[in-house]
């Protein structure tokens, strides 16, 4: 800013302070009002706790999956895992369960058990035709040879005991069971310890209040069966699925953060009670800060409509730089009022000069906050856009409440002041050998934090189920992806026209062939359609005309010919031959048809199944991203219509976009620090130096995050233009002050300024700390790094940089002028 421009500032500012002084109980009164629509704003603003809510809506593949959702059954669901401590017991529930959750017109279906014997009956519809045909064919020489024997026409140049081995393992084959169809009765986890049942939702996951009453219905079928009559109270059952894990996840991040909420919130507070030594802080501090939190909450809701798993700890956030304002404004106000200057001018003064260095600070870090805003991640752009205009809303609830609420403490009980101006006793002077170690050992230590950032030692950790929830049902959700992994679902198509079933699987080999032809590699090991497990009504009915030529052979054979057991099987063979008539979809047990079926009955659906693969690890989502883009624009190009359903796409998609803005936002942080720093000092050299001692902290970082063992995520990387935020404040702080007291200021500055951002950092420190309570690993990571990032960027900023003002100071005394 120019110099005209800066005298106009700060008359505004005056003239701000003056209209506070004199309507100071007017001012609090409509501070206070402004919390009833504020509150009732931000009581309606929602947590979402999940991954799939961090893209736009306009993602391709955030449209697609709501395509599919509308149309699928089984969007959802909830697992119930029975344990097998008693099988037989265990397999009684699993009935019991089931039978009771058909009977819920809610459930779309039911997974985790087979009618086998359904299966064993009708199996000769399910053998491919030509091996039917073959069966014929064997039956028949079989049975010729084993005629011709019995009449007495066999030349007797066949062994015997091979002519009635053969009749014996052709009569075997007719009914193999289970070895034909590959189906188990229970999917059970591979230790053997529980039964899994699956219950099936139509409705989306992300809908809070949906899984909630899903979830109960079904622990309610549980709890009522446990009644101690049909089933024993202590039967172990216990929960999994995307519903449970939602839903606790949630409950536990809005717990967690109510919590670490409210435990910083009180520990600044305290502190700053304890540190000033004058009870009415806590009103003086906390009313404004407490009306800013609720404005912005309140904006959040009117243009965001919620917080989502990064946002959602900006309580703690802005608590901590929120409360930064009151506090040097507390402070200066005392050094005001003991120069001696009345209630009146101190105000005035005040809300000009340091309201002045607040303004400078608050739209430097509005402007970090605003570039995050501008990132592709809808995680890092809704919290940058909140917490910049939050700052500037807590600046304005301080810049008018504080002095208001100074001004009528002040009529009612004034604050006791020191007899004194603190600036009468001996300056603090810092001997020159200390401060020159202090002026290297921090460029030191940031050449270190480099280097461990250029080997890799402290890096960007994409295990993105680290950052996961710490709820019963996602622990024990992963315990059974382990138990039940081989293949997986990678995606989900709804494809409208059946007679498109065929092409999805040629454009799919297609993506393969030339995915092979590239060297690139292709996760999609089969696709699994209708066609897969309910044969058509055309090949139906060839099979059974079969079955019945199979038939005519089998009764060719007369018992008399065969022992007790062949008879028995020659019994069952035929048994097999007569069920062997067609049947319908809606015969077929809902297990196994239901995943493949439509809410609608709109065409069908169609999975698309990958070989089991780390899909915690970033790489791997990210080169899925990949694939599935391929694929889909290859169903666009085939003119096939076959939305995708792939949280795994919109998880690679995501960690693509992160990748992408840690560029876009370290480069443009460092650029809008500099142009706004370069528009309030007006001096290149000025706006360098304050940005360095905040760059030289923020690398300094490294060693700490190395020696606590902590790398950086998708989550606590939102903590690092906080540090910059707060480090910025404490160096503008410091050069203001600088300034303002001339050469040789120093001594003041650090009995002054320095303590003042010494408390500012603590309550920051504070805030995040409390995240440490937390169950969620994510906020756990966000507490630890935020711990090393303050405290480094308080030694950068509010230690060595006075020391090198000071041997500015000390090397312009020496040169002479002229």
């Amino acid at each position: 800013m120019s110099e005209q421009k800066e005298p106009r500032l700060e008359r505004a500012l005056g003239a701000l302070g003056r209209f506070v002084s004199r309507h100071a109980g007017a001012v609090v009164i409509a501070l206070l009002l402004s919390l009833i629509p504020a509150g009732w704003l931000s009581m309606r603003l929602d947590v979402s706790a999940s991954f799939l809510d961090l893209l736009p809506d306009d993602e391709l593949p955030v449209r697609q999956l709501d395509q599919v959702l509308r149309h699928a059954r089984g969007a959802s669901d909830v697992v119930i895992a029975i344990s097998t401590e008693d099988r037989e017991l265990a397999e009684r529930f699993g009935r019991a369960m089931i039978e009771e959750l058909e009977r819920d017109e809610g459930i779309q279906g039911i997974g985790g058990h087979v009618d086998t014997e359904w299966f064993r009956q009708r199996q000769l519809l399910f053998v491919p035709e030509r091996e039917l045909e073959d069966l014929i064919a064997r039956a028949e020489e079989a049975i010729d040879r084993e005629t011709m024997r019995r009449s007495g026409f066999d030349l007797g140049l066949d062994d015997e005991d091979a002519d009635e081995e053969d009749t014996s393992e052709l009569l075997a084959e007719v009914d193999r069971g289970e070895e034909r169809l590959g189906r188990r009765e229970w999917v059970e986890t591979r230790d053997g310890r529980y039964l899994a049942v699956w219950a099936f939702f139509s409705g989306n996951t992300g809908d809070l209040e949906f899984g909630r009453q899903a979830w109960a219905r079904v622990r309610a079928v549980a709890d009522r069966l446990r009644d101690g009559e049909r089933f024993p109270r202590d039967l172990e059952v216990r929960y999994a699925g995307g519903i449970p894990s939602r839903v606790e996840d949630e409950r536990a991040l809005v717990s967690d953060l109510q919590i670490a909420g409210a435990v910083g919130f009180l520990g600044v507070i305290l502190l700053i009670v304890a540190a000033l030594r004058a009870p009415r802080a806590i009103v003086l501090l906390a009313v404004p800060l407490f009306t800013g939190l609720l404005w912005t909450f309140a904006f959040a809701r009117l243009a965001v409509g919620h917080l989502n798993i990064i946002s959602g700890f900006l309580f703690s956030i802005l608590s901590g730089l929120g409360i930064e304002y009151g506090i040097h404004l507390l402070h200066r106000y005392r050094e005001l009022r003991e120069e001696g200057l009345p209630l009146d001018r101190a105000i005035e003064k005040l809300v000009s000069t340091t309201g002045r260095a607040l303004l400078s600070g608050s739209m430097t870090n509005a402007g970090v906050f605003a570039v995050i805003a501008a990132a592709q991640f809808r995680g890092f752009s809704e919290f940058g856009l909140i917490a910049s205009i939050g700052l500037l809303l807590t600046l304005v609830a301080t810049l008018l409440g504080m002095p208001a609420l100074l001004v009528l403490f002040e009529r009612i009980a004034p604050m006791k002041m020191r007899a004194a101006p603190d600036d009468t006793k001996p300056p603090l002077r810092v001997p020159a050998a200390l401060r020159w170690i202090v002026v290297i050992a921090v460029p030191i230590a940031a050449i270190v934090g480099a280097t461990l950032i250029a080997r890799g030692d402290v890096r960007f950790d994409g295990n993105w189920r680290l950052l996961a929830g710490d709820s019963d049902a996602t622990r024990f959700g992963e315990y059974l992806r382990h138990q039940l992994s081989g293949r997986f679902n990678a995606a989900v198509l709804w494809v409208p026209d059946d007679a498109d079933l065929p092409r999805v699987e040629e454009v799919i080999d297609s993506v393969r062939a030339a995915r092979t032809a590239r060297g690139e590699p292709f996760d999609v090991v089969d696709v699994a359609t209708l066609a897969d497990v309910f044969p058509s009504p055309e090949a139906q009915a060839r099979r059974a005309a079969l079955a019945q030529d199979l038939g005519a052979q089998l009764r060719r054979i007369r018992p008399a010919m065969l022992d007790d057991a062949g008879r028995a099987r020659l019994e069952e063979g035929l048994a097999l031959v007569e069920r062997a008539r067609p049947f319908s979809l809606d015969e077929m047990p809902y297990s196994v048809v239901g995943h493949l079926l439509t809410s609608d009955d709109h065409g069908s659906i169609v999975h698309v199944r990958a070989a089991e693969t780390d899909d915690a690890d970033t790489g791997v989502l990210v080169a899925w991203a990949a694939q599935a883009r391929e694929i889909a624009a290859a169903f666009v190009r085939a003119g096939v219509d076959a939305p995708m359903l792939s949280e795994n796409w919109i998880a690679g998609e995501i960690f693509e976009r992160i990748a992408h803005d840690g560029r876009f936002l370290v480069i443009g942080t460092v650029l809008a620090v500099f142009v706004v720093l370069l528009l309030d000092f007006r001096r290149p050299f000025a706006a360098a130096a304050v940005l360095s001692s905040v760059l030289l902290g923020v690398v300094a970082m490294a060693v700490g995050l190395w020696l606590a063992g902590v790398q950086l995520n998708f989550m606590n990387a939102a903590i690092l233009p906080v540090c910059v935020s707060i480090s910025l404040d404490n160096a503008i702080h410091v050069y203001h002050r600088w300034r303002e007291g001339g050469p040789g200021s120093i001594p003041i500055v650090l009995r002054h300024t320095t303590m003042a951002n010494l408390l500012a950092s603590a309550t920051n420190l504070l805030g995040f700390a409390a995240l440490v309570l937390t169950h969620h690993a994510g906020l756990r990571s966000v507490a630890y790094l935020a711990i090393i990032g303050v405290t480094s960027t308080y030694l950068s900023t509010t230690v060595w940089f006075p020391m090198v003002l000071a041997t500015i100071d000390a090397w312009s005394a020496k040169t002479p002028r002229g």
